[in-house]
Formats: structure tokens, sequence, C-alpha cells
């Protein structure tokens, strides 16, 4: 599997785990949560890009996404309680999804351009 096809595995993942966190009713998600669209259509811009910078450029959205993660905290309280399966399961996807994402896009950017010269 290529980097880049890892890259919009990841994103898709880490979309499920927003949309599976909303369907269990973690709390503090508004009615249309920008998130899984941002996410899935970042998704959708590497698989269609060309661009041999896209991967890279695109993996800046889940490193946005872990950032504000970390500064606003409260997906680590899920992550510690997995008696509440689906916010747990919800939160756990999402943030393997992200992290993957992330490296995924800078090597799928790299190795297009070590190809390219």
């Amino acid at each position: 599997m290529t980097s880049r096809k890892i890259e919009v595995a990841a994103l898709l993942v880490a979309t499920v785990g927003i949309i599976v966190q909303i369907g269990t009713g973690v709390p503090g998600y508004p009615v249309v949560p920008p998130g899984p669209i941002i996410l899935a259509a970042a998704a959708i811009a590497v698989l269609g890009w060309r661009w041999r910078w896209a991967p890279m450029v695109l993996a800046a959205v889940p490193l946005f996404v872990i950032v504000g993660g970390v500064i606003e905290g409260s997906s680590f309280d899920r992550l510690v309680d997995p008696a509440g399966v689906g916010p747990f399961l919800g939160t756990a996807l999402q943030w393997v999804g992200l992290v993957v994402a992330v490296p995924a896009g800078i090597a799928a950017s790299v190795r297009t351009h070590a190809t390219v010269h």
C-alpha cells in the first residue's frame, strides 16, 4: 500500500471515529460538525490532486486537528475510560487515524518528490 493510500485510509478512519463519537452522544459537537467534513474532503483531495506536494500540504489538516484536540483536552478523558465503549472507540479511531495520516502524508510527498527527480 502506498503512503498516499495510507494517508487517505487514515483520514477516513479519523472521520469515522468522529462520527462514532457523535453517534454515541459525546457532548460538544455542533449540529453540523466540521471535523468529519474537513477530514473526508482532505482524503478526497489527496486522492484527486496529482500535485506532488498535495499529501504533505493536506497532512496539515490532521495535524491541525491533533493540536486542537491536545489544547481542548476532553478526548483524553474518553481514552482512559473504556467503559464508555462508543466514545472510547470513536476517540481511539480518531486519534489513530490522525496520528497515522500526518507521517503518511509527509512520506507520500517525499517519495513522490524523490521519484520525480
